[in-house]
């Protein structure tokens, strides 16, 4: 039994060495991929540095993809995915970022998040050459914390105010929340709203996703487990309407969780799907008749916006993000929060509507399409 015993002890700690030097070797090759990075951004001038990026499937890690893939300028986005697939967000801002020294000609784009803020922020003191730019992409409300405030959004907010509004330019995703910053705080900012890639929307194919899933002609949600993104009213809605098909997509949304989190059942017709790639969602969308957005605030909805690019009959919740998105009922069709009654009233009518579809497409095409979008990006960034 000894032996056997030490047998055992002494394939343990064979692992735990075999562990370790795997462990090293990967920090090794980490900070060998870091450094060459680094060398390379700081060698690349004149430059736009776009930050900070996650690496997550949310509409403000889309748009600045969108803007480091589109822009005709010398874009990096920091961290890049390539370091962020190496090492974590939190360890690249603890033992990486003040490595890099942008030059007099560069320029920063900053979006929410304050790690990044802040550095444009000492950058900027550091050099008064140095063009910042920040983004406001929306404000944390009680919506958000599901009733308040949480901690760390009132540092988002917080940050927003005090740091971010230093930035040489400030721009807007809406119109409305243009609005909000000047009357609320005194901010001025430019309005360049968020873009669509239209270009990826046409390619979506509704027949993809009905081989894969064998569904089409419903009314589509796409959603999370989130308090502001209230998908229960879309569950409500689905019991409320049991001779149409319905499909939400979302992270974290099940059965179980709209029984015991949200008090309510899904019904028979409401078939539930995981959370999906952008590209996905796009074949959710031509497959479906009719696109719904029960959001409590919205920046500017890239969802809704997407349906719109597609030519789907939209429908969103009378929040000010997503009235701009349709401009009060212009061009798609919106209900009051909380009445679900509306909400059905509201949804037959976007079913039978082939009208303001197409003219929803047209707007797009003309405001939102990340081609236009982007050449007011460059302009700033050349200035």
């Amino acid at each position: 039994m000894i032996f056997i015993r030490k047998i055992k002890s002494g394939i343990f700690h064979f692992y735990v060495f075999v562990k370790k030097i795997e462990t090293n070797t990967q920090a090794y090759f980490a900070e060998k991929s870091v450094s060459k990075w680094l060398s390379k951004i700081n060698k690349d001038s004149p430059k736009v540095l776009i930050g900070a990026n996650v690496l997550k499937p949310n509409g403000v890690d889309f748009h600045i993809h969108a803007i480091h893939e589109l822009s005709r300028r010398n874009t990096h986005l920091i961290p890049s995915d390539t370091i962020l697939n190496k090492i974590r967000f939190n360890d690249f801002f603890k033992n990486y970022i003040d490595k890099i020294n942008p030059l007099s000609n560069s320029t920063l784009h900053s979006h929410v998040y304050p790690n990044y803020i802040n550095w444009c922020y000492d950058k900027k003191l550091k050099n008064p050459n140095i063009k910042w730019i920040h983004t406001y992409h929306l404000h944390y409300y009680n919506d958000h914390g599901g009733g308040e405030v949480l901690d760390w959004q009132k540092e988002f907010n917080r940050n927003f105010i005090e740091v971010a509004s230093k930035a040489d330019v400030k721009i807007s995703v809406s119109k409305w929340q243009q609005i909000f910053y000047k009357e609320k705080f005194n901010i001025d900012t430019l309005y360049i709203p968020n873009g669509v890639d239209v270009v990826k929307c046409d390619k979506a194919n509704a027949d993809v996703f009905y081989k894969k899933y064998g569904l089409k002609n419903f009314i589509l949600n796409v959603s999370r487990h989130d308090p502001v993104k209230n998908p229960k009213e879309f569950v409500l809605l689905a019991q409320a309407m049991p001779e149409y098909n319905f499909v939400i997509i979302g992270n974290g949304l099940t059965k179980e969780l709209f029984k015991e989190h949200y008090n309510t059942s899904a019904p028979k017709n409401l078939t539930i799907l995981a959370k999906m790639s952008q590209l996905e969602v796009q074949h959710a969308i031509a497959a479906s008749s009719c696109l719904v957005s029960n959001s409590k605030r919205e920046g500017l909805p890239t969802l809704i916006l997407e349906g719109m690019a597609q030519s789907k009959a939209v429908v969103v919740s009378n929040e000010p993000g997503s009235m701009e998105a349709i401009d009060h009922g212009k061009y798609g069709y919106f209900y009051e929060l909380g009445n679900i009654q509306d909400l059905k009233n509201q949804t037959l009518q976007a079913l039978k509507d082939t009208i303001k579809p197409v003219k929803a497409r047209q707007r797009v095409l003309v405001e939102y399409d990340w081609q236009v979008v982007i050449k007011k990006l460059d302009r700033l960034y050349n200035a």
